[in-house]
């Protein structure tokens, strides 16, 4: 959703991604209990863009028990402190939540303090008095670390201390906390600073007091601080640690994978993702056990919101939208992939394009030459409504040498071919973009988000007189997944809700906020015969060859919030 022209959000009513009163939704906080979804979030206050009153958040919470229907409570769950003293008075951040000893539903969250901590980051420990979390009473004071435990606390920055994971580790029979930190420049004389983040690792007995264990339990020497971390099994003699990174190379969430039990160590997989779940804009994802399946897990993550100020190229806020529950799962080498939940899907039902027959197949392309083939814009009624187009892809079989495709693996015989969105007459827009690896005879494809207003050096700006090109953030490559198998009866899902889409692919996902295009309508009431509307416009290309879309269906479903 668009801020307001006057640099101030609009008011919004309550729907599954925004909460009603609040101008974004940020950082989730899944918690499976008793079959029933509880997910907490952060939420920033109204008319806020940037930090630091746009970070002063609450804890938000909604429940389902098919990830579909959702029910919101009528008031913060968190709240941030009134007084500058409060060691969470400029925000309730990031946590998690757990079960204790007692049965009831304890929150470890992190609280920001800026006008006496100076941005000071601390743990805290909220209680409830029973299993479901009615109320929580809130913490005075830091959680109590152990006396032994002051010379391995040094080891850390107290200003990056934060977004504590919270479990029962039955294999060493106490709590562990991952905590989200920085090694301290004092304990590390000449350390690099923009390669200090790690994962610092607590242990409990009772939840109140806390033994900082010295060495970290992740420390790739690569990160200035893994954000939102979590660790989990499947069942599979696996661990998994998942956590977001800000910065470039590979800004977004990933996980890493240890074969030898939770201390570890941890690797990135070898499976040609280097650990990414997405881009960078679908952020600090975390999840809670698929009910009645422990051996899949649901994933919830939010998207960016996108500014539009002063500056042409757009500002990519904190906080946005919360996106549709994924579904993860571990493949047979242990490698972690993403799809749609079950229940989304089954909720899904057909419907056609406004003005046209959807059609069944689309064949199109010619050698040496770009090739498109436009779909009638697709109206979505209301911010609630998620629509996902999803087909198949094939080659073209050469009939005259008696080449045809294989059963399952799909060899077009082109450049490029795939998806082009929200583009103009003059296919100015973006593309999701499939180029085949090693000649495509594996079956084997890159697939990449790419907008063609790549940014020029400043002479070609100027002598074309394109200096309104923007210098993106995210680069003219938006995001890329580099091994992806293409097959003929899987069929790829794009998910869209207005201005943001989801290409759902081989277990890979690519997720991103598009900017809506506008286009001149006819009003019937004579009274303004050039309105503008917010159109999303879908097209099929294919550059230098040609390929076939089939199974092509159109699907939507609206996500209910009460």
């Amino acid at each position: 959703m668009a801020p307001a022209a006057n640099n101030v959000e609009p008011m919004v009513s309550a729907t599954y991604v925004r909460p009603a009163g609040f101008a974004a939704a940020g950082d989730t906080i899944p918690f499976l209990l008793d079959n029933t979804y509880h997910l907490f979030h952060l939420a920033s206050p109204l008319n806020t863009v940037y930090h630091p009153p746009r970070v002063r958040c609450s804890w938000i919470r909604q429940r389902s028990k098919d990830l579909v229907h959702w029910t919101r409570d009528t008031k913060p769950v968190i709240s941030p402190g009134a007084q500058d003293s409060d060691p969470d008075c400029s925000g309730a951040w990031t946590g998690s939540v757990v079960l204790g000893r007692d049965g009831n539903m304890h929150i470890f969250y992190t609280g920001y303090n800026l006008p006496e901590g100076g941005g000071r980051q601390v743990i805290l420990h909220a209680v409830s008095s029973d299993r479901e979390g009615t109320e929580f009473e809130k913490p005075l004071q830091p959680i109590q670390l152990d006396s032994a435990s002051a010379n391995s606390y040094a080891q850390f920055e107290a200003t990056d201390f934060r977004d504590p994971y919270v479990f029962f580790n039955e294999e060493e029979n106490c709590y562990w906390m991952v905590v989200a930190t920085r090694l301290a420049a004092e304990s590390n004389p000449g350390a690099p600073y923009w390669t200090r983040g790690c994962l610092a690792l607590l242990t409990s007995a009772d939840l109140d007091v806390w033994m900082v264990q010295r060495e970290p339990l992740y420390a790739p020497n690569n990160i200035l601080c893994p954000e939102c971390p979590e660790m989990f099994t499947l069942g599979n003699g696996k661990w998994y640690i998942v956590y977001s990174r800000f910065s470039a190379p590979d800004a977004g969430t990933l996980y890493v994978v240890s074969d030898s039990g939770p201390r570890g160590p941890y690797r990135s997989p070898r499976d040609g993702t280097g650990g990414r779940l997405d881009g960078r804009r679908w952020y600090a994802a975390k999840s809670c056990p698929k009910r009645g399946d422990p051996s899949k897990r649901i994933f919830f993550a939010w998207v960016h919101d996108r500014h539009q100020d002063a500056d042409i190229s757009g500002k990519w806020l904190w906080g946005g939208s919360l996106m549709q529950p994924r579904e993860l799962r571990a493949n047979a080498n242990g490698s972690l992939v993403l799809a749609p939940n079950d229940s989304f899907l089954g909720s899904l039902r057909d419907v056609q394009l406004s003005g046209e027959t959807l059609p069944a197949e689309v064949t199109l392309g010619t050698v040496g030459v770009q090739s498109v083939h436009r779909l009638s814009v697709v109206d979505l009624p209301a911010d609630d409504t998620i629509q996902v187009l999803s087909f198949t892809m094939h080659g073209v079989p050469d009939m005259s040498s008696g080449n045809k495709s294989g059963c399952h693996n799909v060899h077009p015989d082109a450049k490029s071919f795939g998806l082009l969105l929200n583009f103009d007459d003059d296919l100015r827009g973006y593309k999701l973009s499939f180029a085949p690896v090693g000649g495509g005879s594996a079956g084997l494809f890159s697939v990449a988000l790419v907008t063609d207003q790549p940014p020029l050096d400043d002479f070609w700006a100027m002598l074309t007189k394109h200096t309104d090109i923007p210098n993106l953030v995210d680069g003219p490559e938006l995001v890329r997944h580099g091994a992806v198998h293409l097959d003929s009866e899987e069929p790829l899902r794009l998910v869209r809700n207005q201005d943001v889409i989801e290409l759902f692919v081989d277990g890979k996902v690519i997720t991103y906020r598009l900017p809506a295009r506008e286009q001149k309508v006819n009003e019937t009431d004579g009274v303004n015969r050039h309105a503008m509307v917010k159109v999303y416009p879908v097209g099929f290309f294919v550059e230098d060859g040609e390929v076939s879309f089939k199974d092509i269906r159109l699907s939507q479903v609206t996500i209910t919030d009460k």
